[in-house]
Formats: C-alpha cells, structure tokens, sequence
C-alpha cells in the first residue's frame, strides 16, 4: 500500500524573523544572471531557460543554484502587457509544466507571455531528493499514544535528515520568503517594472507573501484557491477538518437529490456509517482482492480525493455501493496496481517547504490528541480527518526559523483578486475569508459557489473575471459571486474547458486502492 501512495504522488510531481513590508518593499531581489531563452526540448513551440539566484537571499554573495524557467510568448505582440507568471500550487508542483501544458484562455495568451518556474527545490530547480524508503517509513496509523507519536517524531526527523543529506543546502533553504525572492528575480530578468502573477493552491501564499514584501511591485496578482497562512497548529487542523465534512455534506445532499446516483433514495450517512463499521472491524474486503481488507483510512481517503477537483458524486456513490456489494470490478486488484517500482532516491519536497513554511507541531501527544479532538468534532463523518493530521510529517522538525505562519500586513496600492470555490476541500473557504479580512481593502474576494479546488477554469464567469483584472486591472465589484457549473454527469458541462493541469477536469476519478494518503495533504 505504501508503495502505490509514493508511486502516485511522485508520478504528480510563531517566533521567527519576518521581513517586514515596508523595509522589505524598498529592497532588490535582482536577477545574478540574464535568462537565455532557447527552444524547449519537450515543446520547440516554447522557450525555456534558467535564472541564477543565491541558494539563500540572506547571502546574496553566496553559493546559487538555478531556477528552471518556460515561456509561451503572447500571441499578439501589439497587445503585449509583459508577462505573467504561473505556479500551481503543491507544494511541490511545476510551473514548468503549468507554463508548457497547461490551457489558459485565449486573451490572456494574446495579452502575456505566460511563464512558469519550477521553485527551488522542485522538480528541474535543484530538487529535493530522499530516500523512498525514508518515505515510506512514515506512519501512517493514527497517532493515538506516546509511542506511536514518539514513532512519527523519529520518521520525521529521520526523512528530514536524508533528505538533506541527499539534497545538500538547498534543503533549508525552500520556505516560501525564498521563493517570493526568486520570482521578483524571475520578473526583473523578464523587464517587468511590476508582476503580473496567478498562484493557485500554495501559490496563493507566495502571491500573498509577494504583495506584502514588495507592495509597489505589484500590478496584477491573482490568488485561485486560497491559504490562510494566519492559522496556528490548531486553527489549521480545525479549519482542515471543517473543509472536508462541508464537501462531505455537500456529496450526501448531491446524491439525495440526483435520481442517478447509486444511493439515491437511501439514508447516505447511516449506509456510510456501516461501510466505516464494517472497515473497523477488519470486515471489509476488497470485491477484488479478497485478502485484502479495506480500512476507515482508505475510505475517507477515497471519498475526499474524489471530491478535490471536480464533485465525483456520482461515482464516489457507485463504487461505494459496489464495494458494500462486494461485487466485482472486473478488473483484479493486482493487475490495476502493477508497474515499476519507482527509484530508491525520489523527488519529493512537501516536507521540507511546509515544514519551513509552517508550525504545525505539537510538543507532546497530550497537545496532538487534543488538536486532532478538536478537529474530528467539526468533521463526525470523517474518522481521522487526514487533511487536520498533516502537520505530522512535521514532528521531528525544528520550529520554523524564518517564515512561521502569522498574519498578513499589506500595504499594496493595486488590488489583489482572491478567488476560491464555496465548497472546496483543499483551502477551505474558511481559509479564503480569513485572507480577505486580513487584505481588508488590499484585495477583493471573488466566489465560486460550487464545488472543487481551483476555480479558473470552471465557469466562464469566473474566467472573464480574472483575466479582465489581469489584463485590464478591472477588479470585480464587492461581493462578485459566479454560478456552479453542475457536477460531471448530471448534465452537459457549461463553460470552456478546465484551464490547469492541476485543476478541474485533468484530474480522473481516484480508485478506491490508490492509497491517496499523502496526495490528500498537497494543496
């Protein structure tokens, strides 16, 4: 099971120093080096490059490393607004890829060129490697007493040491004040006066953390899907668990109300309530794979990845229905989860920026227990709330030295667009009030009132939206609210097609026994 988790996620991809804005915003994160751009070896159509920064801003002077860079120049240079730089969130994710696959609308590619960088420590930007086995020694059960939390600081200690180890000083150095450096390089090195940035996800903190650091910098910032980096460990893992239950709600009301799902017409939570019964007691098996018995953990894990970027109702109803039948796929178990083992040293740097970028720790099982009790009353229908655990892989970490979560102080001139789903699993729309109280007048909030994780896309209000403010600064009007487009196959879909490789459509249904533990942590 372990080995099906990581081969699914590799093959996706406070008391500190802050710098504070207003010193901060008169400050130069210039380029070392100019950006020779060249014809992409995946895609000649594109340009790629590199960009030389110092592995620490702290000392400029000192050793760098180089950011991976592409560039798909605007369509229409008589039009050209500069560029506008893409990341799609993980952490962990490539705006490499985002830049080269990805579909953005028509005027937007008419309007900039769109660029995308892979951060330091991800992907082609000197990546965070580690040894899969230190992976797959995290644990994974519930941390319920003194040695299984004492088991989980070890691991966690244990990967972070190998990772370094295997990574060299780049490792400390992929909090996300870092990384907000290298993009205000990255828009030097590309003759912008002011950015023009989407983040989406995680990229909403490093949009957030820009506008503070270099406020006169900003001309068009767009946050899809937003963090709410003033959450402390228990506010995080409270808002967490509250996010999942209202997308957990939302597919109970779906199904009870669509004559096609598999459990229309039945009581959800009480047939739900059994499946969980029935996986706790070890009475579960697999239609497909008799000895193998499924868990509370591989069904909460299945029901919220299936709702993460599109609201799979209808198929979370009919594979649960099937799995209660015990009736077969038609496919077995083993040839579904057959292929190669990925390598021994892997690319994997979620621990090593959320753990900079977050305090999420709890200094003994007492505090833990009581942070995750908090957590699992707001979500009665989600054991073991996964997303409310996630500071786990922190535990043997040391507090955060320089980017320790805390509230936002902008000061920016032009306005940031935050955008997010109403009901999204991931960041939460919780988190997204959060952020716009403390933007107050420094940002607008715009709202999907449906389902999922990233919002551009979707419908095409929202998408006329965003790309009026990026590229004539229009920002909506307070309050701006954009329709639900209806959940896949309940009726034909409205709109143009999901724009993000990590966003709406180009994300399949999630099988049942695809072990997405640790895909469920990534934002």
């Amino acid at each position: 099971m372990r080995r099906k988790l990581i081969r699914r996620l590799l093959a996706g991809v406070t008391v500190g120093v802050v710098l504070a804005p207003l010193a901060a915003s008169s400050a130069s994160a210039a380029p070392i080096g100019d950006v020779q751009w060249t014809p992409c070896e995946q895609d000649a159509s594109a340009l790629c490059g590199t960009l030389e920064v110092p592995v620490d801003w702290a000392d400029p002077n000192g050793p760098t490393i180089e950011l991976a860079l592409a560039k798909r120049p605007a369509t229409d240079p008589t039009v050209r607004r500069g560029s506008l730089i893409v990341n799609p969130g993980g952490p962990g994710g490539s705006g490499v890829d985002s830049a080269l696959w990805a579909t953005y609308g028509d005027e937007l590619r008419r309007h900039f060129d769109i660029v995308g960088f892979d951060p330091r420590g991800v992907a082609r930007s000197s990546p965070i490697m580690c040894t899969l086995d230190k992976i797959n020694d995290l644990p994974v059960e519930p941390i319920k007493t003194s040695s299984a939390f004492a088991r989980m600081v070890s691991a966690s200690r244990a990967l972070a040491d190998d990772c370094r180890a295997n990574s060299g000083p780049v490792f400390d150095h992929v909090d996300t004040l870092q990384v907000i450096q290298d993009i205000d390089a990255i828009r030097a090195a590309v003759g912008d006066a002011q950015l023009n940035f989407l983040g989406m996800s995680y990229g909403t903190l490093m949009a957030q953390q820009y506008a503070e650091m270099y406020p006169s910098r900003v001309r068009a910032i767009v946050a899809d899907s937003v963090m709410d980096h003033s959450q402390d460990a228990r506010g995080f893992a409270v808002t967490q668990a509250a996010t999942g239950q209202d997308s957990f709600d939302e597919f109970v009301a779906g199904c009870a109300r669509l004559p096609q799902c598999a459990l229309y017409g039945r009581d959800i939570r009480q047939f739900w309530q059994r499946l969980l019964d029935r996986a706790a007691r070890g009475e579960l098996p697999d239609p497909d794979d008799h000895t193998y018995k499924i868990t509370q953990r591989d069904l909460v894990n299945f029901v919220l990845g299936n709702l993460n970027y599109q609201p799979y109702w209808l198929e979370i109803a009919a594979e649960l229905e099937r799995v209660d039948a015990g009736r077969p796929s038609g496919t077995s178990s083993a040839a579904r989860q057959s292929a190669e083992e990925p390598p021994t040293v892997v690319a994997f740097a979620y621990q090593a920026v959320l753990c900079q970028d977050w305090n999420l720790k709890a200094p003994d099982v007492t505090r833990w227990r009581s942070i995750l009790a908090d957590a699992q009353r707001v979500a009665p229908d989600l054991p073991d709330p996964p997303r409310a655990s996630v500071g786990a892989i922190c535990l043997g970490w040391p507090t955060p030295a320089d980017n320790p979560q805390r509230r936002i102080d902008p000061t920016n001139d032009s306005q940031l667009l935050l955008v997010n789903s109403l009901h999204d699993p991931a960041t939460g729309y919780n988190w997204a009030l959060g952020a716009a109280e403390q933007f107050a007048d420094h940002a607008e909030l715009l709202t999907y009132e449906g389902w999922g994780h990233i919002v551009y896309g979707r419908v095409s209000c929202a998408d006329e939206a965003i790309e009026a403010y990026l590229i004539d600064q229009v920002v909506p009007a307070e309050g701006t609210r954009c329709a639900a487009a209806p959940p896949p196959g309940t009726t034909s879909a409205r709109g143009r097609a999901p724009s993000q490789d990590s966003g709406p459509a180009a994300q399949p249904p999630v099988p049942l026994r695809s072990d997405p533990a640790l895909p469920t942590w990534l934002f």
